[in-house]
């Protein structure tokens, strides 16, 4: 189980880094559409990929550490 977490939250985190470089990119060159989000709610940043990028990346190493040991 905890190798199939690892490789889900591998994929998973470099799938949001992706996300997060690519959004990132299109802030900066004033590109990004201003209302990116659901009309009248929180717009989407490039810092919620990033952070959730670190949790993905984090999880996969805590799941390696477990099944290294075992």
């Amino acid at each position: 189980m905890e190798k199939q977490l690892s490789v889900v939250g591998y994929w998973l985190g470099l799938i949001c880094t992706a996300l997060a470089v690519i959004l990132r990119m299109l802030a900066a060159l004033k590109m990004l559409p201003s209302p990116f989000g659901v009309p009248g709610g929180t717009n989407i940043s490039y810092m919620s990929f990033f952070h959730g990028a670190a949790l993905f990346f984090l999880l996969t190493i805590a799941s390696w550490c477990r099944t290294s040991k075992s």
